[in-house]
Order: C-alpha cells, then sequence, then structure tokens
C-alpha cells in the first residue's frame, strides 16, 4: 500500500481512484492506515467476502492474498498482481503502467483462492 501511496498523485492525475481493502478489523486496519500515511481510505473486508469474490482469499482462512486490482469504470479487471507470497507486491511503476494503458495482463483464476 506504500507503493501506491507513493504514485496516488499520478494515478488521480490519470483520473484514477485508489481504495484499499483490508481483512484486519478496523482499529489495526485505522493504525496501518496511520502508519503508512495512506492518503486513500482503507475499507473493512473482515469476514474476506470481498476478497473470496475476487478469487484471492486464502484457502480455509479469513485472510486476503496480497494483491492489486486495476479496474474499470464498468468493473472490468484490466489487469492483477496476486501475490506469491505476503510482501510479494507490484511495483509502483508496473501498476502505473497499467492504469495508463501500457500495460494490461489477463485476468487469471488464482489457483489458491477459495472460489
Amino acid at each position: 500500500m506504500a507503493g501506491l501511496q507513493s504514485i496516488l498523485p499520478q494515478l488521480t492525475a490519470k483520473g484514477a481512484t485508489v481504495v484499499g481493502i483490508s481483512v484486519d478489523e478496523a482499529p489495526e486496519s485505522k493504525m496501518l492506515r496511520g502508519a503508512l500515511k495512506l492518503e486513500f481510505p482503507l475499507l473493512q473486508d473482515q469476514d474476506a467476502n470481498v476478497a473470496a469474490s475476487y478469487g484471492v482469499r486464502m484457502r480455509g482462512e479469513s485472510m486476503a492474498i496480497p494483491s492489486v486490482f486495476v479496474v474499470t469504470h464498468d468493473g472490468t479487471i484490466v489487469w492483477r498482481h496476486i501475490g506469491e507470497y505476503v510482501p510479494d507486491r507490484p511495483t509502483p511503476e508496473s501498476v502505473l503502467e497499467a492504469v495508463t494503458g501500457r500495460h494490461h495482463e489477463a485476468a487469471q483464476p488464482n489457483p489458491g483462492s477459495q472460489e
């Protein structure tokens, strides 16, 4: 999330809206948002239902696989990065490229998800 914060001005200049979604409880999410100085909302998904709908809920857990999605206004996923492990995050540059349309990756089912 810190990586997204670092490019927030460029993303918003391109018309993108950044929203984080956390399966953590509200006090932990609030602390994380403050610690990372996030200027975008961090929404709650305590039951991991949103994570499950995006195919990134860890099997048998109420946790989400670290992921970033670029979604168009009509709800089409045009790019995504699904982490292989907790610190596996996309580079800010790759997210910016996805938003500007210079990099598109087909959305594939995630084998580690609970779909």
